[in-house]
């Protein structure tokens, strides 16, 4: 019975550190790829305000 308790516990704790060094490398992928456009600039903001202005309010249906 022990052998086959600790097979079992081997096996989850494999599965489990397959998908824990999984989950860390795509997370790191994802976390480049959002960093890729970090550092060029944005040609559009000429103000310096950011770019919060730059699309026009859309009016709610509420509103008319």
């Amino acid at each position: 019975m022990s052998i086959s308790m600790f097979a079992i516990g081997f096996v989850i704790f494999c599965i489990y550190m397959a998908f824990l060094i999984w989950n860390i490398y795509n997370g790191h992928e994802s976390g480049a790829n959002e960093r890729r456009f970090e550092n060029e600039p944005d040609n559009l903001d000429m103000d310096g305000m950011g770019n919060f202005s730059r699309f026009p309010k859309t009016k709610n249906s509420r509103d008319d």
